[in-house]
């Protein structure tokens, strides 16, 4: 039974449509792999729509955590 609520609470965390970044920030980097390239923001829009990594291959997603966005 917790392992359940586990596995429910994380795909609604997963799965939330809350973005404090602000557009076109991403608030992930997408990497091709086999190309060895990270992909952010205005960058990976492009690469997305020009048709995504070579071959094929899907993009690895990784977390950049919470925007830091002060005027200092």
């Amino acid at each position: 039974m917790k392992m359940a609520l586990l596995v429910v609470m994380l795909l609604m965390i997963g799965c939330s449509n809350v973005n404090n970044w602000p557009y076109p920030m991403t608030p992930f980097f997408a990497e091709c792999e086999y190309e060895g390239i990270v992909f952010v923001d205005k960058a990976y829009i492009n690469r997305r729509s020009a048709g995504g990594c070579k071959d094929g291959e899907p993009f690895k997603y990784y977390d950049r955590g919470e925007p830091n966005l002060t005027n200092d």
